[in-house]
């Protein structure tokens, strides 16, 4: 038994040798060829740093609600006032006749002496005396009831001349038996001979008792 199993061991030895003599050889392949690359050194400019930003932080949405309604709250809390209306000027207003009547007066043939007279006063004076002629001439117009015969213009108040503009705040004409308050502005031409415009305001009877005060006549009948 020995000598056949050292016979069949030669044998697959002998066998194993030849089949690997048949095996083809492997053939070795040529390693990559490493190519060269060009370095070049390029001068960067720095980098731009960026500003960081704190990313903006939400309010939780309860927060959010409670926010709202707190400010709605407020709104309604805040009262409303009421803006107060504008004064009302009562201050009635002046009359203001479109067309002067001054001139026609003293046109007329009767006023003859008048107008001598006129012309012979000072400056100063001649502007009293026709602008006293045209309230009475206006208001006469104006009130079919008064019958003006007498204004005096310095009743109540010093009258005013300022260029060509005479003004009476105080004045007081005289009517049949009555004297009443009066306000007149008149405007005179340039050459202070005719009136250029004129408003008025009449106002109550003077008491009777105040005309000494004011240097009013007591006259029982009219000033004709």
């Amino acid at each position: 038994m020995s000598r056949w199993s050292f016979a069949a061991s030669a044998i697959l030895h002998i066998a194993l040798c030849a089949l690997a003599l048949l095996l083809p050889v492997p053939v070795q392949m040529p390693l990559p060829r490493e190519d060269s690359i060009e370095v070049e050194i390029v001068n960067l400019p720095p980098p731009v740093l960026q500003e960081k930003h704190e990313p903006v932080r939400q309010k939780p949405l309860a927060a959010q609600e409670d926010a709202v309604s707190l400010g709605k709250s407020e709104e309604k809390a805040t009262p409303t006032v009421p803006q107060e209306a504008e004064p009302k000027d009562e201050t009635p207003a002046m009359v203001k006749p479109s067309r002067m009547l001054s001139e026609e007066v003293l046109d007329d043939p009767r006023s003859r002496k008048a107008r001598k007279e006129l012309a012979a006063l000072a400056p100063a004076d001649q502007v009293e005396q026709l602008c006293g002629l045209e309230p009475m001439a206006q208001v006469g117009e104006w009130s079919k009831e008064l019958r003006p015969d007498r204004v005096v213009a310095y009743a109540m108040a010093d009258p005013k001349i300022v260029g060509n503009a005479f003004s009476a705040d105080g004045a007081a004409l005289h009517s049949k038996q009555d004297w009443y308050a009066l306000k007149f502005k008149c405007e005179l031409t340039l050459d202070h001979k005719k009136v250029a415009a004129f408003e008025f305001l009449m106002g109550d009877p003077i008491p009777k008792n105040d005309w000494g005060e004011h240097s009013l006549p007591d006259e029982s009948e009219s000033l004709d």
